[in-house]
């Protein structure tokens, strides 16, 4: 299994501010893209972005709605694609979604983030793959086929000769021994966390041992040894997917079992994956 460290959501450069968390959840606001034709209050979030964003962005503009983690299809093109290729990133691997996030709260009738909240990376998402399709500027055809993907935002538009649809499975058997459900949004949890609570940049993540490579674990594309500072690993400022090739062991399975805890026990029932917050 690859597992891929995919960058979505606001980020400095589009949307320019984090994506909120409230009332306990991670919201992943949705780049700007005026292309699209679907816009925020399509979304229900045309409110918490335009007080966030202080009007820059309002309940009008569109937006890229991309990863729809409610039907389970993640479209990607160009440069990233490309690295998704060379990586043969594919049926059975698995996307975490990861963005930019701070805590916000409702203050009288607006939206405000909190002051003493760390603006940190988070993983807020996940899907397992099953079917890869280069679709490229055939859109129209794909839709035909895959109905119930017809408003996926690759599925519409011109889109380059590399556009690629990834569709998720309903569920996924987690090492053959878990079933769980193959995409979704986590809750909030320190688990989810990938920041290092005392690092000066949300750059800086915590290192579990798998993706360590001083205790015999892989380096994430886009990174190499030198990434890896005190401890923890900076993380490239530009760059979409960050492929893994983690070793199958212990180790990184028991990680993932941990990550996965809250969908093992709903689906499971199984005690020793208790949820840990």
């Amino acid at each position: 299994m690859r597992l891929v460290f995919s960058r979505k959501g606001f980020d400095s450069s589009a949307g320019g501010f984090p994506s909120p968390i409230t009332n306990g959840k991670p919201i992943s606001l949705p780049i700007p893209y005026q292309s699209s034709n679907v816009s925020y209050q399509h979304l229900n979030l045309g409110r918490i972005v335009n007080d966030l964003t202080g009007g820059k962005l309002t309940e009008r503009d569109f937006c890229h709605n991309d990863p729809d983690l409610e039907m389970g299809a993640f479209g990607q093109v160009s440069s990233a694609q490309s690295h998704l290729n060379n990586q043969n990133v594919g049926a059975g691997d698995l996307f975490l979604f990861f963005g930019w996030f701070k805590e916000a709260e409702l203050v009288g009738c607006n939206y405000l983030y909190k002051n003493d909240a760390l603006d940190h990376h988070r993983i807020f998402g996940w899907m397992f793959i099953d079917q890869k399709f280069k679709v490229g500027s055939e859109t129209e055809e794909f839709r035909r086929k895959f109905t119930k993907y017809a408003n996926h935002p690759h599925a519409n538009g011109k889109w380059g000769p590399n556009n690629t649809i990834y569709l998720a499975p309903e569920t996924f058997s987690l090492f053959g021994e878990y079933t769980i459900k193959g995409f979704g949004n986590f809750s909030l949890s320190k688990r989810t966390l990938l920041t290092n609570e005392n690092a000066t940049s949300k750059r800086f993540w915590n290192v579990p041992d798998w993706l360590n490579p001083a205790k015999g674990g892989c380096i994430p594309t886009y990174h190499n040894e030198r990434c890896y500072i005190d401890g923890l690993l900076k993380t490239a400022g530009r760059g979409q997917e960050f492929v893994c090739h983690p070793r199958q062991n212990n180790t990184f399975k028991e990680w993932l079992l941990d990550l996965f805890s809250e969908e093992i026990n709903k689906h499971n029932h199984n005690p020793k994956h208790e949820t840990r917050n």
